[in-house]
């Protein structure tokens, strides 16, 4: 068991044991033998160590850092219906969307909740882009790290009627002039898309703080931004650029990622595959509020990790095009201080870091 999930123990039951006879000879209870094996004959008792097992006594809540219909919000909603129409929790699921600040409203919220684990979040790279950046003072080591769930890359999307046709035209206009390009990316500065071309224009053999980003609430009004001719490029998680490209309104031109993804996009090839080592990993997990204990964490940890388990769950990842890298509370901890590490590199190309 993880040491995020050793639970509490607990010493009880006293007023049931029996007393002990006055005619217990003294002297052969403060012998040193017996006293270390009366302790650890004790220390087996439930009576006197019992494992507290953690549930929910009312609903939960699950916390979007985004409007409905936006990205954080489908992760939410999906966590939901899989969680109860299977039945893993006990107690009614409810999604309450917190936008506003790239999603340090609803992280913030969360601390009004300090130490109940009724009360979780999606958090996303912005969690520590936001904190990097400066513009929260708000870092994921104020919360409590539940899971990860899985990753997702960032891809680079033009107009079909565009006349860069490929990455690798992509990849010779930065090196030519960043500056040419304007790129819609969404929420803010430093996000996972800005970054996959602020490394490829570094990679390119250019200064990434030529580029021309113009930052967009959300990816639905980068797309209208993409399609109405305002800007020339889109920087965004795959899930938000994969179904227009199916419907031929928009062409990908190449993904942040380690190596090829399926489906929809078994043939966009990756920025490595271009020459340039462009790896750019958009975690998304759960987080809750500081103070919770490891049975609550360990709750949610056990929960969490049956619905990525389900056909369900898994069939989404696929259909999505998310890579499935569920891990529980340890592993998410480490996972988000790599990836703050890699951003925070990343962010100070563009003069962004602060933290």
């Amino acid at each position: 068991m993880p040491a995020s999930a050793t639970p509490h123990l607990r010493a009880e039951c006293s007023a049931n044991r029996p007393r002990e006879s006055n005619r217990t000879s003294r002297s052969s209870l403060d012998t040193p033998l017996f006293v270390a094996f009366a302790a650890a004959i004790i220390a087996t008792l439930p009576c006197f160590a019992q494992a507290q097992a953690w549930k929910p006594s009312r609903h939960l809540e699950l916390i979007a850092p985004s409007a409905a219909g936006g990205g954080s919000d489908s992760v939410a909603r999906l966590v939901q219906r899989v969680l109860q129409e299977n039945k893993i929790v006990e107690v009614p699921l409810n999604v309450l969307n917190k936008a506003g600040a790239g999603g340090t409203v609803a992280w913030s919220s969360l601390n009004q909740y300090t130490g109940d684990g009724h009360h979780v979040a999606i958090s996303t790279a912005n969690l520590l882009t936001n904190y990097i950046s400066g513009t929260s003072t708000l870092n994921y080591t104020d919360l409590t790290p539940v899971a990860q769930l899985f990753s997702e890359y960032a891809g680079v999307a033009v107009r079909a009627d565009s006349p860069i046709k490929s990455g690798k035209e992509l990849i010779e206009q930065l090196k030519r002039d960043p500056a040419a390009l304007s790129a819609a990316i969404g929420t803010t500065l430093g996000s996972v898309g800005h970054l996959a071309l602020a490394l490829a224009t570094k990679a390119s053999g250019n200064d990434a703080k030529k580029l021309k980003a113009v930052v967009f609430p959300g990816a639905g009004n980068a797309l209208t931004a993409l399609l109405g001719s305002h800007v020339d490029l889109m920087a965004s998680p795959v899930s938000n650029l994969v179904p227009h490209a199916a419907d031929g309104k928009i062409r990908i031109l190449a993904i942040a990622a380690p190596r090829r993804l399926g489906g929809a996009l078994a043939q966009t090839p990756t920025f490595i595959e271009h020459g340039v080592n462009v790896d750019v990993d958009s975690l998304r997990g759960v987080v809750g509020p500081k103070g919770m204990t490891s049975v609550q964490v360990a709750y949610w940890e056990e929960a969490l990790r049956k619905m990525t388990e389900t056909k369900d769950w898994r069939s989404n990842l696929d259909r999505r095009l998310w890579v499935h890298s569920f891990t529980g509370a340890e592993g998410s901890r480490s996972a988000l201080k790599t990836q703050y590490e890699e951003m925070r590199a990343g962010m100070a190309e563009l003069g962004l870091a602060k933290n």
